[in-house]
């Protein structure tokens, strides 16, 4: 006989079985329940409360669009003015310097020696003259009779003839012979010579003081060029030299730039020239900084056309006193030409994010943001110039824009109601 369900222990297995399935198949149907409906507050608290504010249409002055590299507004390659050995570097590529600052120090040994000597020669000239501590023969007419050498030449001169007039007197009435007469006059001959070559000393002394105090002038130049210094306020863009290396004269070893204020040089087309005036404003934005705009005013205009494309060279200057802008950084932007003003569209300024490199600002669509592609122009009283498909009474999102995405839900309120807070 033949068992359909096989021997009693199979038959206790397969009731096993079944019971388990018994067990958990309500359990799998509820999860499956639970997947299936999701949690309405999780989702209502998913959607962003966001704070929208309308776009406007102000009056603004033209402008022209414009683009080019920001360059440093001056460029000095440094080179020592002196022979010598680098001893000491005091700052490398991408330091700040002030006007002054010592860059590179040479060996000075050589030029303190001569400047000792020439200090010497000085000093021993001024003792020649009997100069005052600080006195110079030009701030008055020199006496020579007041040097004490000359002074003593005269002396002798004075007593010299006087005795010749005694004895000449003397030899006159025939009292004494013409041999005493004859040393007399020799004496006060020899004595006025000898006065004139004092006062001529005294003269060599003046031009060899001056010479000297030439030689201790060039020698102190000397000493000080052995500090190589920075020539303005601004920051080192190349190191060329290092220590150890000799430093002939011209030798450039560094690069200094002057970054503050920064030249943006500007094409302008001939038909544009009318509205191109000294002082107009000029914003500029630069990739490395989506949406922030950088202020200037046109400083410099070229006196004539460039002949192959009929432009006219105009150069800006772009203020970069917190130091973010870089020479060689390309800028666009626009600038504000003189003449009638037209409508533009004004958003404020928290409603513009960043998408890469681009601009975007996020309009109200029933209850979900669209995303549009703007470019940014001129910030005017907490509002910024836009231009893209924005038109004046869009409603643009104000909070949180960073956080938005195209096509999500969101909560609006209304414009007058505080910030909406971050997160669920």
């Amino acid at each position: 006989m033949v068992h359909l369900f096989g021997t009693a222990p199979a038959r206790a297995g397969l009731a096993a079985a079944l019971a388990l399935v018994a067990v958990l198949a309500p359990g799998c149907k509820r999860g499956e329940e639970g997947k299936a409906k999701p949690d309405a507050a999780a989702t209502a608290r998913a959607k962003p409360s966001v704070r929208f504010a309308k776009a406007e249409a102000r009056p603004l002055a033209q402008t022209l669009e414009i683009s080019g590299s920001l360059a440093a507004d001056e460029t000095s390659e440094v080179a020592a003015q002196a022979n010598g050995v680098v001893v000491t570097i005091n700052v490398d590529t991408g330091a700040r310097v002030k006007k002054g600052d010592p860059l590179v120090v040479l060996d000075a040994r050589n030029a303190q020696l001569q400047s000792s000597a020439a200090g010497a020669a000085v000093s021993q000239a001024r003792a020649r003259l009997a100069l005052q501590e600080g006195e110079h023969p030009g701030a008055r007419k020199l006496d020579p009779d007041q040097v004490p050498e000359v002074r003593a030449a005269r002396q002798a001169r004075d007593l010299a003839k006087a005795d010749a007039d005694r004895v000449k007197q003397l030899y006159d009435q025939g009292a004494i012979p013409q041999a005493t007469w004859d040393e007399a006059r020799t004496r006060a001959e020899t004595s006025a010579a000898q006065y004139e070559a004092a006062v001529n000393g005294v003269n060599a002394t003046v031009a060899q003081l001056s010479s000297a105090q030439a030689q201790a002038g060039l020698a102190s130049k000397a000493l000080n060029d052995t500090t190589v210094r920075a020539p303005f306020d601004g920051a080192v863009a190349e190191r060329r030299i290092s220590v150890g290396e000799f430093a002939n004269v011209g030798r450039v070893v560094a690069v200094v730039v002057k970054d503050n204020p920064l030249r943006l040089r500007i094409d302008v087309p001939e038909a544009e020239l009318a509205g191109v005036e000294l002082g107009k404003p000029v914003q500029v934005t630069v990739a490395a900084y989506p949406g922030r705009i950088f202020l200037g005013e046109i400083k410099r205009i070229s006196a004539s056309l460039k002949a192959a494309s009929r432009t006219l060279p105009v150069e800006a200057e772009i203020d970069n006193s917190e130091g973010r802008l870089r020479p060689g950084l390309f800028a666009q932007g626009q600038l504000t030409l003189s003449g009638e003003t037209r409508l533009s569209v004004l958003v404020p300024e928290g409603a513009v994010g960043t998408s890469g490199t681009s601009a975007r600002v996020f309009i109200k669509a029933g209850d979900r943001v669209t995303e549009k592609l703007v470019k940014t122009g001129r910030k005017v009283d907490g509002m910024i110039e836009v231009l893209g498909p924005i038109a004046a009474g869009d409603e643009v999102a104000v909070d949180h824009v960073d956080e938005l995405a195209d096509g999500l839900e969101i909560t609006a309120l209304s414009e007058g109601s505080p910030p909406a807070k971050a997160g669920p």
